[in-house]
């Protein structure tokens, strides 16, 4: 028996490039462990095969992209990659998933750089030049009809070819690192897809999809149910809506759906606006039975008597009878319906929208006259259920997807436990056991879960849970799937996220949280508080392959520094030759000579000229830029080391400062080595900003701060140190860490940072993160900057925090290492538990961060 080859490295770093959800990295992790266990540890020589099973909207495409990032970048890599679509219009939208300048692209953050190879461009000389350089990594992108067959679609890819001098089926079947990426494999696992598979001998073969059949069930490697997440928040909470009374006409349905839109709109625009976030226009699907019913829901939707006309020319019908320049039109009205300037605003289907459309703004399903047992299928939630703003807002109204359904209240509630039931409520991924022996074998897992897609009404079991709410003790997703899949952010109660509600109820509830977004309320800063300064710094598009400023831990140079000064001595060491003679032959050996006699040092030179030099050696380590800013961290360095010697300093540089700098110089590369290397550099100008922004805000005012709970909804007064009159806070921590920084006595002033306040650029693709706070205070005399973040404590280890950690650490060091900044800046990073510890004191949340 064989062992595993799994690279756990590898997926860590291909998980944070790709910014991959939790489920999605653990999919990859099973996927690759049960292949490793099929090959390497069963000797097994057959292709192997196997199925991810993860909830539509959680990100089917990453886990694509992430198994070609991992074997691409494996000790033996593959180079050959078959993405297979059961049709055109999944096909095309793959194609754009990886082709560079599509706004829904991953080619910027793929290490791999793939050559895309499609129906258009197989035969093609560049692509031949592609496919025989073994270093580049090909992705072909295919229908399953264009190699299934030999007639039809399929014809060209079996004619032989010039180029190739055997058919393009062939040369795939020549591969022998073939892995087939099967998109939407429910759709095609007939003889003739089989047959395909047996023909093209791949080495491994994974098949995507929400809603595997049942008979390829011990196919699935890895399953995250749609209950998991929801839970998670990863997706949004679907909420029932029907009515009480027994009104069923087609104007009335229609009505209550666009009333929900607008009021859904509205709350849009606000969280938009208020963030500085780009407009998402929210969009209604209308599931229709046939086209005359279509037809003539869009007839009533286009009336001017309608609603005021406010929905006339804002219709967009789409049926399989659409033919030529008309069908053309609305498929492309469809595919831009994101957009900001596509007028459509509700979509009217006949059937199910199937798999391939994956807009984010869906927010309202109407079933109109179909049941809701046909509705409630993952497939066709699946068209809503995705988020337009990448998480939830923690605005209610925006983090829920609602369903009309053709059903009357009271029935929907009796049916609420039955449609649960028909969702997959358990979860299965492979894990790596240790056997007595010490041997590792893969096990598959099952997991339950007790979430449940529709909730109970009126805040039974909500689909997300705070596992940190006072007193609760619910099951967390954590402890529903593996590795902290939750998020950590605080969900909202359960009063607030209904499972089944009746439409009037549902309206009203829309209707207020519209109209608490009405007022907006504008602050400007005080024109009594000190400015706060903020460097800006310029990053630029290429890597850099080292810079001095990585370095955040001084602890290796101070060691030196103490390791350099412990032997020193102001005496000469003298060592006597001895002769002697053993009356056949005379022998010299050394002895130490015990006679003390005081140097005299060499020179007597400056210290500041001996640490000019030091910065001279650190300047030049192989790798490290000549520019003006890696100048200023390699002074930082050298004066940690001076510092660390102490008052020998002087004296032993000035005996020793070549030694010294070997030393550094040595010290300074084996950094460098260990550190992460940095994802972006800088540009040397630095300019100061003042904080001048004018926040806005249309939440609630109150006139204190310090004694009262928490509450996101609220904007708090009553600040002593606060840059602005008032401030508001996404989570409790954030809250109580700006009453311990509002109360610290050394604090000058500070803020709560919004969006591109502080904008720091922590990946290779230009993603930026803005930490939570601003604070200058004045220690000692001296101008001290702090960024703080706050976290949950179960994030404060994961990748994505640890990076932005460093990328933090990095700015500051950059900004303190410009001539025109006077301000020493750092970076304070607080687990919750930091926070509660903290009990309100500054200096404490100081010593309790990292």
């Amino acid at each position: 028996m064989g062992d595993l080859q799994f690279q756990p490295d590898l997926l860590a770093e291909v998980a944070h490039r790709l910014d991959l959800r939790e489920p999605n990295r653990k999919a990859i992790e099973s996927v690759m462990l049960r292949t490793s266990d099929h090959y390497d540890v069963q000797g097994k020589k057959e292709p192997y095969e196997c199925i991810v099973d993860s909830a539509t909207g959680v990100g089917k495409t990453y886990v694509m992209a992430g198994l070609m990032e991992y074997l691409a970048g494996a000790a033996n890599p593959a180079r050959n990659f078959l993405l297979l679509a059961p049709g055109r219009t999944i096909r095309d939208k793959s194609i754009l998933n990886f082709t560079p300048g599509n706004q829904k692209s991953l080619r910027h953050m793929l290490r791999s750089d793939p050559y895309v190879i499609t129906a258009d461009n197989f035969d093609a000389q560049s692509t031949r030049i592609a496919i025989d350089d073994p270093t580049v990594t090909k992705l072909y992108i295919f229908t399953v009809q264009a190699l299934t067959s030999a007639t039809g679609e399929g014809r060209a890819t079996h004619l032989p070819l010039e180029n190739l001098g055997m058919s393009f089926f062939d040369h795939l079947a020549r591969l022998d690192d073939l892995v087939i990426l099967a998109d939407e494999h429910h759709c095609y696992r007939g003889p003739a897809f089989s047959r395909t598979i047996r023909d093209l001998k791949p080495e491994l073969v994974v098949g995507m999809t929400a809603t595997p059949v049942r008979a390829d069930e011990s196919l699935v490697a890895f399953r995250y149910p749609l209950a998991a997440a929801i839970a998670d928040e990863l997706v949004k909470t679907p909420v029932m809506v029907a009515r009480r009374d027994d009104r069923s006409d087609v104007e009335t349905k229609l009505l209550d759906g666009v009333n929900l839109l607008r009021y859904k709109g509205q709350a849009a625009d606000a969280h938009c606006d208020e963030n500085d976030l780009p407009r998402v226009k929210p969009v209604m699907l209308v599931i229709a039975r046939s086209i005359d019913e279509a037809e003539e829901f869009r007839d009533v939707l286009d009336s001017s008597t309608f609603d005021g006309g406010a929905w006339v020319g804002k219709t967009l019908l789409i049926h399989s009878k659409l033919t030529g320049d008309t069908k053309e039109k609305a498929l492309a009205d469809l595919q831009a319906v994101e957009d900001s300037d596509s007028p459509v605003r509700i979509i009217i289907s006949v059937g199910m929208l199937k798999e391939g459309w994956d807009v984010k703004n869906v927010y309202v399903i109407a079933s109109m006259r179909a049941s809701v047992s046909e509705v409630m299928t993952e497939q066709t939630l699946g068209r809503g259920m995705r988020l337009p703003f990448g998480k939830y807002t923690r605005v209610e109204i925006l983090d829920t997807l609602e369903i009309l359904a053709h059903e009357k209240y009271g029935e929907l509630l009796e049916k609420r436990k039955v449609l649960n039931e028909a969702f997959i409520d358990y979860g299965t991924y492979a894990e790596v056991r240790r056997l007595a022996d010490g041997s590792s074998v893969v096990r598959q897992k099952t997991v339950e879960s007790d979430a449940e897609v529709i909730g109970l009404p009126g805040g039974g079991q909500p689909a997300g849970r705070d596992s940190r709410q006072e007193g609760e003790q619910a099951q967390t997703a954590e402890e529903t799937l593996p590795s902290g899949v939750s998020t950590g952010a605080p969900t909202p109660a359960a009063s607030d996220v209904p499972g089944v509600v009746d439409v009037e109820t549902r309206t009203r509830e829309a209707a207020e949280a519209a109209k608490k977004t009405s007022t907006v309320v504008r602050y400007d800063p005080l024109p009594n508080r000190e400015a706060i300064l903020i460097p800006k710094l310029i990053s630029v598009a290429q890597l850099v392959t080292v810079s001095l400023n990585d370095i955040v831990d001084y602890g290796p140079f101070e060691r030196l520094g103490r390791t350099l000064t412990a032997d020193y001595s102001d005496e000469l060491k003298r060592t006597k030759i001895v002769a002697s003679h053993d009356g056949r032959k005379a022998m010299v050996t050394t002895e130490t000579a015990t006679d003390k006699i005081v140097s005299a040092l060499p020179l007597d030179i400056p210290l500041s000229d001996t640490r000019k030099s030091l910065i001279l050696r650190v300047m030049a380590v192989k790798g490290v830029p000549n520019r003006a800013l890696e100048l200023g961290a390699a002074e930082r360095i050298v004066d940690h080391l001076i510092e660390a010697m102490g008052e020998k300093a002087a004296d032993h540089l000035s005996a020793f400062v070549d030694r010294c700098g070997q030393r550094l110089a040595a010290e300074v590369t084996k950094t460098l080595r260990d550190v992460s290397q940095a994802q972006v550099s800088y540009a040397d100008g630095v300019q100061l900003l003042a904080l001048t922004k004018t926040r806005e805000t249309r939440k609630r005012q109150v006139a204190g701060h310090a004694d009262g709970s928490f509450d996101k909804a609220i904007a708090f007064n009553g600040w002593s140190r606060n840059l602005y009159s008032h401030s508001w806070f996404d989570t409790a921590p954030e809250f109580k860490a700006a009453n311990a920084i509002d109360s610290g006595k050394s604090v000058v002033v500070w803020a709560r940072l919004h969006i591109n306040d502080v904008p720091i650029t922590w990946t290779s693709e230009g993603r930026q993160y803005n930490p939570d706070f601003v604070v200058i205070e004045k220690v000692e005399g001296q101008r001290v900057g702090w960024l703080v973040e706050t976290k949950a404590d179960k994030d404060m280890t994961s990748a994505e925090v640890v990076a932005k950690r460093q990328a933090a650490r990095r700015w500051a060091n950059t900004a303190n290492s410009s001539p025109d900044v006077d301000v020493t800046w750092n970076y304070l990073l607080l687990g919750e538990q930091d926070v509660e510890h903290a009990q309100g004191s500054w200096e404490l949340l100081k010593g309790f961060g990292q």
